[in-house]
């Protein structure tokens, strides 16, 4: 039987949607407050959920911590988080990367002036490294994501509003390739001073 590449990387998207939704679960609990934290929360989940035969593809994930002492190369690249994809299958074989800013802020709520200053700034670093560089937006139940371009481009202080994509849509788009860049090797990421390297690779099982 074929394998329908849609509907593989719909399933792997409902996965990684599951793992977000358990990780901002938990957030909502008050098990975990630090955005750093919390993304290595995230991450864990992701790792957990996209591991194994998924719709037909074999699924595997690695993380990468960087070690201590990169905060000033951190926060020239603006990112703390990076996501590396691979897809080596018959039909399919490509591989690229996004880098990743993350807050929390609850819908409605207002970013203080120079929080989103700040926000602004750091997402201007990483679109000088590439294209393909999100904002995460982490909510009590719930997380919501935009391109850096959209958030570094408005005035609006209001992030759950302008972080328009559900987390299913994002990793929907990274799995089925429309987002994401290919200049960002799995061996350049590993290079990128950021705290935190999900990588993700599907094979055919």
């Amino acid at each position: 039987m074929a394998l329908d590449f849609e509907e593989a990387v719909k399933a792997a998207a409902r996965r990684a949607d599951r793992g977000v939704n358990r990780a901002m679960a938990k957030y909502a609990r008050g098990n975990v407050t630090d955005e750093d934290d919390l993304t290595g929360v995230l991450v864990g989940n992701l790792d957990a959920e996209l591991d194994g035969q998924i719709a037909g593809l074999a699924w595997s994930t690695s993380i990468v911590r960087h070690r201590a002492g990169v905060a000033a190369e951190e926060a020239r690249i603006g990112a703390d988080l990076v996501i590396h994809v691979s897809f080596q299958t018959p039909q399919r074989r490509y591989a690229k990367g996004v880098l990743v800013q993350a807050k929390r802020v609850e819908p409605g709520a207002s970013m203080a002036t120079a929080e989103h200053r700040e926000l602004i700034g750091q997402c201007g670093k990483m679109l000088a490294v590439t294209p393909a560089a999100f904002v995460f937006d982490y909510a009590r139940g719930s997380m919501r994501c935009a391109s850096a371009s959209r958030i570094g481009g408005t005035s609006n202080r209001v992030l759950y509003d302008e972080c328009s994509w559900t987390s299913y849509r994002f990793f929907l788009e990274l799995f089925r390739s429309p987002v994401g860049d290919p200049r960002l090797t799995s061996a350049l990421v590993d290079e990128l001073p950021v705290p935190t390297v999900l990588k993700i690779e599907a094979t055919a099982g």
